[in-house]
């Protein structure tokens, strides 16, 4: 029996932040199948994405459409009305984006993020990831509704989810969402937890102090708490300026905060509010950051401080976990789940509760001993799933059924 040839589509900006990270934990996963089940082929429509994966070993084809082939996409995705449709088809049977897969003999394309380009694909089967439904979870913010995106993520899941031979989410939440809200057998759905980034796992394990001074490369004198997100409304940034406020105010501590992230739209909103609440002084915004530097933000950091809205999961707890720095994250349903005992949860309508954890943290140097424990036992809990065998499994079940056409 001939391996599946696996078109692996990765997508994502590297600026895309966590979603970029598990596109890329996710393909070099990919690389430890034997090549009996399975031969892969990497895509990107991303010029940049080339190069990254050379410098992991990969070599990606770039997938570049003409304006032509965009028009002809546009207009298949428009044509509801099947005569359209088949009207279309006279003049190409396939996609342009099918067309160049088919080209190269693929099977089967396995998309490492959510994407609509799945729906280009009428004879080519597929595989796609699903990292949160949150414009349902949480449909009153400003991202969900702009431009009417929630209509745009409903059309996409609805056209794509059905045909998937499988789906890979995150949590057992996200996989019982998905077969609520879309109504997908269950047993398509399966839960592929994400892991620390990849710079993360390599970073050295040494004392910060010997790689990156950060208070002195960004002239921040106190202690602070660090947040890496893009600024989104609903990654709340602003509680986590009230929590500050509110530490100097009922505990009389004073501590900064260090900001990475590219701006969504809200970055100038939340300057105001540093502002407005006087934090200038220490409250750094040091935007798209190295990889190599994020690590060192993390170990000079008292904790990790987390209040998105948005989940089930995310990948910076994981990342504090790994190294060794106490976390902080929302009491709310899916994100608890996440992290277990291993964090402090705070409660997003009262900022009181994010200065009490760290109060506790400054002053007793025992709990952050006993966090950083606990974050190793959940991360071993995360490992031990079979990430690997999970993936062999569809694939090789997709093999038997493949050999059935020609």
């Amino acid at each position: 029996m001939s391996p599946v040839r696996l078109a692996v589509f990765f997508d994502q900006n590297i600026r895309a932040g966590g979603g970029y990270q598990q596109s890329l934990n996710a393909a070099l996963l990919v690389q430890k199948i034997s090549s009996d089940i399975c031969e892969p082929i990497y895509f990107t429509r991303n010029k940049e994405n080339v190069a990254t994966l050379a410098s992991h070993g990969i070599q990606a084809e770039l997938i570049e459409l003409s304006l032509f082939h965009k028009v002809h996409t546009y207009l298949r995705r428009l044509a509801a009305d099947a005569r359209i449709f088949k009207l279309l088809k006279r003049f190409a049977k396939n996609s342009p984006f099918e067309s160049r897969l088919v080209q190269r003999k693929i099977d089967m394309v396995y998309f490492l993020a959510p994407s609509g380009w799945a729906r280009d694909l009428d004879e080519i089967n597929y595989i796609i990831t699903v990292w949160d439904l949150c414009h349902r979870d949480d449909p009153e913010f400003p991202e969900v509704r702009w431009n009417r995106n929630f209509e745009a993520l409903e059309r996409n899941y609805l056209a794509v989810l059905p045909r998937a031979v499988a789906i890979f989410v995150d949590s057992e939440l996200g996989k019982k969402n998905i077969v609520h809200r879309y109504g997908i057998d269950e047993e398509r759905v399966h839960v592929m937890p994400f892991q620390p980034a990849v710079a993360t796992l390599e970073s050295p394990s040494s004392e910060p102090q010997t790689l990156i001074d950060i208070q002195a490369k960004y002239n921040l004198h106190v202690p602070f708490v660090f947040y890496p997100a893009q600024f989104w409304p609903h990654k709340n940034h602003v509680y986590l300026l009230e929590g500050l406020c509110a530490l100097e105010q009922r505990h009389s501590l004073c501590i900064g905060a260090i900001f990475s992230g590219g701006d969504q739209g809200n970055l100038a909103y939340v300057k105001s509010y540093v502002r407005k609440l006087n934090l200038d002084d220490r409250v750094r915004f040091v935007g798209f950051v190295a990889n190599e530097e994020i690590p060192e933000l993390y170990r000079h950091s008292i904790a990790l401080v987390m209040p998105s809205y948005f989940g089930p999961t995310n990948l910076p707890p994981l990342e504090g976990f790994e190294l060794g720095v106490p976390v902080l994250y929302p009491d709310k349903l899916g994100l608890r789940d996440q992290v277990g005992n291993a964090a402090l949860l705070m409660d997003l309508n009262d900022p009181i509760s994010m200065a009490d954890h760290l109060k506790n943290l400054i002053d007793d140097s025992r709990l952050s001993i006993q966090l950083k424990e606990l974050g190793k036992e959940r991360l071993r809990y995360f490992n031990s799933i079979d990430r690997i065998g999970i993936l062999k499994r569809v694939l090789g079940d997709f093999r038997w059924r493949r050999l059935t056409w020609e």
